[in-house]
C-alpha cells in the first residue's frame, strides 16, 4: 500500500440504508461504503499516511490505536482491491 493513499472515484452525496455510494468511473462501478470505510476513504488525500489515519480514527472514536490501525489497514486493502484508492 502506498504511504499516502489517494482517493479514486467520486462520492455520490447520498446515504443509502447500507452506507454511502462511491462511483468509480474507470470501471463504471458503484460501491457502497459504511460510515467507517467512508471516513477512511475521505482521509485518502495523498498527504495522510495510514498511521495518521489510525490516529485520527482513534481520537474521534475512542478506539484503541492498535485496533484503529488494524481497521485502517484492512479497509485500505479492500478499497485498493476495489480500485477506490491508488496504491
Amino acid at each position: 500500500m502506498n504511504r499516502y493513499p489517494q482517493q479514486r472515484g467520486e462520492l455520490v452525496q447520498s446515504a443509502t440504508s447500507d452506507g454511502w455510494t462511491v462511483y468509480e468511473p474507470e470501471t463504471d462501478s458503484l460501491h457502497v461504503l459504511n460510515d467507517s470505510a467512508r471516513a477512511i476513504w475521505e482521509l485518502c488525500d495523498g498527504e495522510t499516511s495510514p498511521s495518521e489515519m489510525a490516529h485520527a480514527i482513534s481520537e474521534l472514536t475512542g478506539l484503541e490505536f492498535e485496533r484503529a490501525q488494524s481497521e485502517v489497514t484492512e479497509t485500505l486493502r479492500r478499497l485498493s482491491d476495489l480500485k477506490l484508492v491508488s496504491d
